[in-house]
């Protein structure tokens, strides 16, 4: 949650190539845009880091923060903090709001908090993902709640240039075969915006926690069979890479704004 330079130049890099107004004609069809703040941890600061955060939080809700965010962390110690917004003009606004926090703080009392972060943060950076629901699956009759889905499981596919709309309509066969067999955990897909090694997409799993993802995964791929299979033989020629990544939703490390009445 640091200064305004980087997402300032995010912005302007962006600018150069498309208005602002188209991206937000876009959002019903392309899905939620999503700021996301992401910091790499020394394994022996993660106590300090996370005691920071939760301090930030609390004055967050003391000095009424308007901008809701959400908090994961990832086994590799990195901590991701996602952002809702509705445009790429409204990503300078979570910004001056926090400039805004910080002086409703005082001057000393947020510069202390963020001297605690030396030694514990490695490096950080932030990007922008946009939510992709065409190429996402929703039960209709989910196993779990969502509540329930504390645990994710995630898949990074980097693809050649050029790849994005194969890549696509392939996840949309995707969707169809596991509406076919009536799986009833979800998939959530997004894709790299601004600040992701593009073309990249992210698909999500959710479960309550690494035991279930597992035996679920085995469960899940029992009932794809053949079908699944095949439909992965159309699918890895367009993929460059695959990273995986396991971690936990924070409630802890989360901020929702209090509606006043």
């Amino acid at each position: 949650m640091r200064g305004k330079v980087l997402i300032a130049l995010m912005v302007g890099i962006v600018v150069n190539f498309f208005a602002l107004t188209a991206f937000a004609q876009e959002k019903e069809q392309k899905g939620q845009l999503w700021l996301v703040e992401d910091c790499a941890v020394n394994p022996c600061g993660v106590g300090e880091f996370e005691a920071v955060v939760k301090e930030f939080v609390a004055l967050a809700v003391e000095h009424k923060y308007p901008y809701r965010w959400y908090g994961h962390s990832t086994d590799d110690f990195h901590y991701y903090f996602t952002f809702p917004v509705e445009n790429l003009g409204a990503v300078d606004n979570i910004f001056e709001a926090w400039d805004e926090l910080a002086e409703k703080m005082g001057k000393e009392q947020y510069q202390a908090l963020h001297k605690r972060f030396d030694g514990v943060i490695e490096s950080y950076k932030y990007f922008l993902l946009r939510s992709m629901p065409e190429m996402s699956y929703t039960p209709e009759n989910p196993r779990l709640l969502p509540e329930e889905r504390k645990f994710f499981h995630l898949n990074f596919f980097y693809l050649p240039y050029g790849k994005e709309k194969e890549f696509e309509e392939i996840s949309k066969e995707w969707v169809a075969l596991y509406k076919s067999k009536n799986i009833s955990d979800g998939t959530w897909f997004y894709a790299g915006v601004i600040g992701t090694d593009n073309p990249i997409y992210i698909l999500s799993r959710r479960t309550k926690n690494r035991a279930d993802y597992y035996s679920q995964y085995a469960v899940i791929d029992g009932l794809l069979g053949e079908e699944s299979t095949a439909l992965w033989k159309k699918t890895r020629p367009l993929l460059k890479k695959i990273e995986r990544q396991d971690g936990w939703f924070r409630p802890d490390l989360s901020y929702t704004p209090v509606k006043e009445e």
